[in-house]
């Protein structure tokens, strides 16, 4: 099977050349052509780098990456190369790139010279979305028309494209043409087939430092880490303006910038109650600035969320994964995730919706699965249209079932579970460089918790939507009943009849491993 580029291509003034000679050696294809030269160099299993030059050099081959050498063979019209998770042929006539996993087409593209550049036709399937390249006015890019130096996108078809040079392109995503500035053109590809897989290969080819959790406090423009990028220093003084800011940074994390960093400054010359929605929606963003004035966020909000922070902070780091992550990012496989530009996940666990009009009122789609509002313990079906009360002070704020999310609470980390499936949480220590494990596992009547924390710390597990239990136990002895929330201490346990929702607390020390077991 191989894709069909469509009329657009037929009529472009293009010139295509063919192969002269090959030379394979140690994963990489350097071909002479009739006009030029290209290469595919192998960066991994699963990602691939082309370059192609029209009479020039060639660009240089990458330095460091993961030495892969794939199975060659060439058969008449078609080079191929075979990793254990993709197919490359270059079909010899015209240097068309074919790419597939096992029999299934991912995607093909041409190089071609026509009006003076170098360009790329990139063969769309026609429901095919795309997302990235800094974005537009909406998150599906697809149909948009950009002029970027650096490119990075992702399609829905399971793959991503980086392009970079010195010269601009012009990419025209209505046709998925790509026109390069200058007598060359390069990208590197990247199969996922997941927008994080593709993201964690980008960020594997395009390492960055470590950006740590004193970036969290309120930094001035010269303390902004060399690795985050400051969002447009544009003054947000309309509801409209509010909305655009929050589809930026959705933008911006498609188009993997892992550490987009806010300036509080733009939100001065806005209106109270503008103010008041900036205000909760930066205590909940990783990087914030100030390039003039004074005023901070809501400490209490930030400070609970400061753990939860630095360990997606860490993610990011080792996967580079944005913290912030729009829908199309989580729900990858959701063809109507692109529809919502103004929410987004904050890390894997936490749905935020922040308020961008006027009322008291917000109205969402939650994405597929069971969701609780964090601020109302209240459970809603996904794949709905909801709305909730949004009063100043917070933003509204969901979890998904079966995850766990840790808060600080005053002397205590509260872990919130939120059954009946299974769940996890791996938390960053960055003075101890390890992780505390949370796992919580439901099993019949019982449901079974468990802490490996690496610091002396207590912990006050939050079991959402769960009823009195019979007994809660360790190996060491019964826990007791507390009579009120004020009486819960390490070693006793409490139910909140009005909310549905049980509290066990207990006391860990470092490297220990504590289950208690929760039977109904």
């Amino acid at each position: 099977m191989r894709f069909r580029f469509g009329l657009f291509l037929a009529v472009m003034p293009a010139l295509h050349a063919a192969v002269v000679s090959r030379d394979w050696s140690d994963g990489t294809l350097t071909l002479k052509l009739d006009d030029g030269s290209a290469e595919i160099e192998w960066l991994s299993p699963v990602s691939f780098r082309f370059a192609r030059s029209f009479g020039g050099p060639l660009p240089p081959t990458r330095t460091s990456h993961e030495k892969v050498t794939p199975t060659f063979e060439d058969a008449n019209s078609i080079l191929s190369m075979k990793t254990r998770y993709l197919t490359v042929e270059v079909d010899r006539s015209d240097v068309r790139i074919h790419v597939r996993n096992a029999e299934t087409p991912i995607t093909d593209n041409i190089a071609s010279w026509a009006n003076g550049h170098a360009n790329l036709q990139i063969a769309l399937k026609p429901d095919e979305r795309i997302f990235g390249l800094m974005g537009g006015l909406k998150l599906n890019v697809r149909g948009e028309t950009f002029e970027r130096q650096h490119g990075f996108f992702f399609t829905s078809a399971g793959f991503g494209m980086f392009l970079s040079s010195p010269e601009s392109h012009r990419f025209d995503m209505s046709k998925g043409f790509i026109e390069s500035r200058g007598s060359s053109i390069e990208y590197e590809l990247y199969y996922g087939p997941t927008a994080k897989e593709i993201m964690e290969q980008h960020a594997t080819l395009h390492p960055q430092n470590e950006v740590k959790a004193p970036a969290l406090d309120l930094l001035s423009r010269d303390q902004l880490p060399k690795q985050a990028e400051a969002l447009p220093n544009t003054a947000v003084r309309s509801w409209e303006a509010l909305a655009a800011l929050v589809r930026t940074i959705n933008q911006w994390s498609l188009s993997a910038i892992a550490y987009p960093a806010l300036d509080l400054s733009v939100f001065d010359s806005a209106s109270r109650e503008i103010k008041a929605r900036a205000s909760d929606l930066s205590s909940m963003l990783p990087i914030l600035y100030r390039s003039s004035g004074e005023g901070g966020v809501d400490v209490t909000t930030r400070e609970a969320l400061t753990p939860y922070l630095i360990t997606y902070l860490r993610e990011a780091y080792d996967r580079g994964y944005p913290i912030v992550r729009p829908l199309p990012m989580q729900f990858s496989r959701d063809a109507s995730s692109e529809r919502q530009a103004d929410v987004f996940m904050l890390g894997d666990e936490v749905l935020l919706a922040p308020v961008l009009a006027p009322g008291n009122k917000r109205r969402l789609e939650l994405p597929r699965g069971n969701w609780t509002d964090v601020r109302t313990n209240t459970e809603y079906r996904g794949n709905q249209f909801i709305e909730v009360e949004a009063p100043p002070g917070r933003v509204p704020m969901f979890v998904r079932k079966g995850w766990i999310l840790p808060l600080v609470a005053k002397d205590r980390m509260e872990l919130h579970y939120y059954p009946s499936l299974g769940g996890e949480f791996f938390l960053w220590e960055p003075d101890v460089n390890e992780n505390s494990q949370f796992h919580a596992a439901p099993a019949g009547d019982f449901v079974r918790v468990e802490i490996e924390s690496q610091k002396r710390r207590t912990y006050e597990w939050v079991l959402h939507h769960t009823t009195a239990p019979r007994e809660v136990a360790e190996e060491s002895g019964v826990y007791s009943r507390a009579a009120s929330k004020d009486q819960l201490k390490p070693g006793t346990w409490w139910h909140d009849a009005q909310q549905n929702n049980l509290h066990v607390m207990l006391r860990a020390e470092p490297r220990t491993d504590r289950i208690v077991n929760i039977s109904f």
